[in-house]
């Protein structure tokens, strides 16, 4: 095997001294659109990174009315105000009595205006004077301008106006407005970064990354086998992520019921809510090579993803969804197994490490060929790819486009 160069990476040393001409110094303000610790996500990994040497606050979103007053109450404790983790990095949380309201407009943006004024002070007691905006989607455009920032980072994830239920026309204002407004744009996919880039707009390409330590523990060493898991038999086909409408459910019947042998194991927590989705989702989950292991901790995961013998990329794909660059795709090559998933434009590069099949029989026979691989070789090229992509180097890009674009707008 063999792939070929990636550009993204070109002046990233495959080893670099950790200390040595790093982001430092700065105040780094990213609004997410959940708490810190829900998921592992990218921004948890950037962000953590930052904080080695920058002060880094995230700030997820208000309390919604009906949190607070209405029959979705949540009783979850949540401390307000600064709030520090470790490192630099601290969480900063709107208080309980500021949720987020829609109307009146002018009782509304009140509210808002107030949280952003507790937000300054928070900042200005911890030194956080001038940051940098980081943004992680359109609609938190408006925070632009508030915090009297030196310079706007737009990080973009994914295709939003694709997402089930969003207001596509509404989406596609705030996105381009947000574009013109960032000095800096990150894009997961070179078909998001093809997408977003016009002239006038500073928009690069920065994969999404692994970290390679925690998922490319070898199997009897640092791992052992899940208890859930035991008592399922070999082979085993998994996939590791939300159970949600994202998945192609009609493909994976046909492929769990074409392969009755194989174990079909499935970590992580179901959200499956679309109405057609639902009926077949429930059909295949009632196979009895089917099985839903549910959620687990980030610390355990690496030891169901070992238990696998092939790893699933089973994504419904439209023109909406197939910028997506999935995240546990370099987790999967981090663990050096063999990988089948549907026709992705990101996979392109990948081609001679993953499987790709587009309908049922092609994927039937690209797991089947994928069981029958034992080659220590092929193992180490996906670690090998995997290792490129670390998190520690894809920060560092990140770093350097930073510093880049501080210079530039400073002259």
């Amino acid at each position: 095997m063999s792939v070929a160069t990636i550009a993204w990476d070109k002046k990233i040393p495959a080893r670099f001294d950790p200390s040595v001409l790093r982001l430092r110094g700065e105040t780094i303000v990213c609004f997410g659109w959940t708490d810190w610790d829900t998921n592992q996500q990218t921004w948890n990994q950037v962000l953590r990174r930052l904080a080695f040497r920058n002060r880094v606050i995230y700030v997820p979103p208000p309390f919604e009315r009906t949190e607070v007053l209405g029959s979705r109450f949540s009783g979850k404790h949540r401390p307000d105000g600064m709030n520090h983790l470790k490192d630099h990095l601290y969480v900063y949380q709107f208080p309980r009595w500021q949720p987020r309201l829609y109307r009146p407009a002018a009782i509304a943006g009140a509210m808002e205006s107030m949280r952003f004024r507790g937000l300054r002070r928070a900042l200005r007691k911890i030194g956080g004077t001038s940051p940098i905006l980081y943004l992680l989607h359109p609609r938190m455009g408006d925070s632009v301008g508030r915090l009297g920032e030196k310079m706007v980072i737009y990080h973009v994830l994914d295709e939003y106006s694709g997402y089930r239920g969003a207001n596509r026309e509404k989406l596609g204002i705030e996105e381009n407005a947000l574009l013109d407004q960032a000095d800096l744009v990150l894009c997961a996919s070179e078909l998001l970064e093809r997408s977003k880039r016009k002239e006038g707009r500073n928009v690069h390409f920065v994969p999404n990354g692994v970290d390679f330590d925690h998922f490319s523990r070898i199997p009897g060493i640092g791992t052992r086998e899940p208890f859930d898991l035991s008592g399922i038999p070999h082979p085993r086909a998994g996939y590791l992520g939300r159970i949600c409408d994202k998945l192609d459910f009609p493909l994976l019947k046909e492929v769990a019921e074409s392969l009755p042998k194989c174990a079909f194991c499935f970590v992580g927590p179901s959200y499956v809510a679309f109405g057609p989705h639902r009926k077949t989702y429930e059909e295949w989950a009632a196979l009895p090579n089917v099985h839903l292991i549910g959620n687990k901790r980030m610390a355990d995961v690496p030891n169901y993803l070992n238990a696998f013998d092939v790893a699933l990329l089973p994504y419904l794909v439209s023109e909406d969804t197939k910028q997506r660059y999935p995240l546990k795709l370099h987790e999967y090559l981090a663990a050096g197994k063999p990988v089948v998933s549907v026709p992705l434009p990101c996979l392109d590069e990948f081609e001679l490490l993953v499987r790709v099949a587009t309908d049922s029989a092609a994927w039937r026979d690209a797991i089947a060929a994928s069981l029958e691989e034992a080659s220590d070789s092929d193992r180490e090229e996906r670690m090998s790819v995997a290792r490129r992509h670390d998190w520690n180097r894809v920060v560092l890009r990140i770093e350097g486009l930073i510093s880049e674009t501080i210079r530039r707008k400073a002259t």
